[in-house]
């Protein structure tokens, strides 16, 4: 498994538990002289989110998420999430032992995010100012990018840039390392 990850490259999202690749989600990101964006398409036939509001629980529908260390402290990050339809998630993480989460502080999603349904599923663009991502160092930040798939059956398939081999994305000794200069 790769442990960089380079901005403007195309990157398929691959089955989170075991590691396999899969088709179904590019992203990529780039890194702006204001923001960091990311950018997903993702293909889903049968696309789950019935959350009308931001800071619901979305990511128990389908929806795409970052997780992005500022700093490169992987006990302290940012959860940014998007639905299909646009509703954003975003938290602090504290997460000291790489397991278990210790705090989630929810706060009103400081981002933007447009979301376009297209023939075979959806495409989602987030810009994050660096402003609002504390302690942000261009040499030291660390990201992961995930996509959840909720099925009709009530099965949730779990996708990732960077595989945690498990049930849960939050595993921050998988976060990648931007190539840098």
């Amino acid at each position: 498994m790769e442990t960089t990850v380079s901005a403007g490259k195309v990157y398929f999202l691959r089955e989170n538990i075991t590691g396999n690749k899969n088709d179904e989600c590019t992203f990529r990101f780039e890194q702006g002289k204001e923001d960091i964006r990311f950018y997903f398409e993702v293909r889903d036939a049968d696309i789950i989110s019935p959350y009308t509001a931001d800071n619901e629980d979305i990511f128990d529908g389908d929806a795409v998420e970052v997780f992005i260390s500022p700093d490169g402290d992987r006990t302290h990050y940012f959860e940014i999430e998007v639905s299909p339809f646009g509703k954003r998630f975003w938290a602090k993480i504290v997460n000291i032992t790489g397991v278990r989460l210790d705090a989630v502080d929810r706060i009103a999603p400081p981002y933007e995010a447009k979301t376009e349904q297209t023939e075979s599923g959806y495409r989602a663009e987030i810009r994050v100012p660096y402003a609002v991502l504390e302690r942000f160092d261009t040499e030291k930040y660390l990201i992961n990018a995930y996509r959840l798939d909720k099925k009709a059956d009530g099965r949730q398939l779990l996708y990732a840039l960077s595989p945690t081999f498990c049930r849960r994305f939050h595993r921050p000794k998988y976060f990648l390392s931007p190539e840098r200069g």
